[in-house]
């Protein structure tokens, strides 16, 4: 039985660096999937991610303090 490789690992602040070139306008999605070599789809997943997690962020407090011992639920790869 062959074992298939997965989809390579992308370093955490790769991936942070795209997604604020795709939020500031500078690449597409899809120009910044084709020069990363990356998928459409994985790069939406992180903008997304990055944008709940701010979202969240304001809404619950900026430090564990600010909200009463909370602390984020970070992606396993951003720990």
């Amino acid at each position: 039985m062959a074992i298939v490789p997965g989809p390579p690992q992308i370093a955490p602040a790769k991936e942070i660096r795209i997604v604020l070139s795709v939020l500031a306008g500078e690449v597409t999605i899809a120009e910044g999937a084709r020069k990363e070599g990356v998928s459409e789809v994985s790069i939406s997943k992180w903008r997304n991610e990055f944008l709940n997690a701010g979202k969240h962020v304001l809404t619950v407090g900026r430090s564990p303090l600010e909200a009463g011992g909370f602390m984020p639920q970070l992606h396993p790869r951003l720990r």
